[in-house]
C-alpha cells in the first residue's frame, strides 16, 4: 500500500510547497489537460493544491486520495472556493475506477510511493480508454546519492511562518538502499505556539535507473511521447546530464491500444 499524509504533515504540507514551488508544474499539467479533453484523474491529490487551480480553470478534473486528512483539507478548500469536484478515496494501486478517463495526472512524485510500481502502472492502465493521456513526475535524490545529505543525520529540510504567525519545521533524516534503489525516509514535523504540535513520519521512495520507467511505461502498454528535465519542456532528456539538474523528470505518454 501506498503511504497516506496524515495529521501535522497533512496539514502542513501545502506550506512548505508553497515555499518552493513557482508554479511550473500546475501550468504542464493545464497544458497536458488541454490535449486531453474529457474527464481526467488526479491521483494524489492530496489537499487539492493542484487539483482545485484546474477545476476553477474550467478542466473536469477528479482526484483520488489516500489520506482522509488530506480529502478533508481538498473539501474545505473546494467549499471555499464554491468548486465540487468529485473525490475519491483510495489506494493508487488497487482502486476501482468509476468510468473511464481522458487522462491522468500523477505530479509531484506519486508513483514512487507505489510499492510495486509495474503492478501500478498496469493498473492505471485500466482506467484509460485507447489514445488517452498519461502526466507523471518522478525524481533521483541526487542529493542522498550524492552525499550532500549524510545518511542517518537530521536535517532541515524545510521552514514556513504560516498566516496565524506560528512557525513551521520539517526535519529529515534518511537512508538508502541503492541496491533496490529505495529512499528510506524519516520526517519530524513540528509546529510552535502556545500549544506546540508535532508529528513524525516514515516514508519510503522508490528511484529508477535511467531508461528503467520508459521501459515499465511501454511494458504497461503506453507510449512515452516525452520525457522533460526540471519542468522545463525545451530540456528534454537526450543529451542531458541528470547531475547538472534537479534530478526532476517528467514523462508524458498516452494508452496504447
Amino acid at each position: 500500500m501506498s503511504q497516506p499524509y496524515l495529521s501535522l504533515e497533512a496539514r502542513l504540507h501545502d506550506a512548505f510547497w508553497a515555499a518552493a514551488d513557482d508554479g511550473s508544474e500546475l501550468r504542464l499539467m493545464e497544458d497536458f489537460l488541454k490535449h486531453h479533453r474529457g474527464p481526467a484523474l488526479e491521483i494524489g491529490c492530496g489537499s487539492g493544491r493542484l487539483l482545485l487551480p484546474l477545476v476553477q480553470a474550467g478542466h473536469p478534473l477528479e482526484g483520488l486520495e489516500l489520506s482522509p486528512d488530506m480529502l478533508a483539507l481538498a473539501r474545505a478548500e473546494a467549499l471555499r472556493l464554491g468548486v465540487s469536484p468529485r473525490f475519491h478515496l483510495g489506494d493508487m494501486s488497487g482502486w476501482v475506477a468509476p468510468h473511464d478517463y481522458a487522462a491522468l495526472l500523477a505530479p509531484a512524485f506519486t508513483l514512487q510511493l507505489a510499492t510495486d510500481p509495474a503492478a501500478t502502472l498496469l493498473h492505471w492502465r485500466h482506467w484509460l480508454g485507447p489514445g488517452s493521456g498519461l502526466y507523471l513526475t518522478v525524481f533521483t535524490p541526487l542529493a542522498e546519492l550524492g552525499g550532500d545529505l549524510p545518511e542517518n543525520e537530521w536535517y532541515e529540510d524545510h521552514h514556513a511562518v504560516l498566516g496565524d504567525g506560528r512557525r513551521a519545521l520539517l526535519e529529515t533524516r534518511h537512508t538508502l538502499d541503492e541496491e533496490r534503489r529505495l529512499l528510506h525516509r524519516e520526517h519530524r514535523y513540528t509546529l510552535d505556539g502556545p500549544a506546540p504540535e508535532s508529528h513524525v513520519s516514515r516514508q519510503t521512495v522508490r528511484w529508477f535507473e535511467e531508461g528503467e520507467l520508459e521501459w515499465l511505461l511501454e511494458s504497461a502498454g503506453f507510449a512515452v511521447d516525452g520525457v522533460f528535465v526540471d519542468f522545463n519542456p525545451e530540456a528534454q532528456t537526450a543529451g542531458q546530464d541528470l547531475w547538472m539538474s534537479d534530478g526532476i523528470l517528467t514523462y508524458q505518454a498516452r494508452r496504447i491500444a
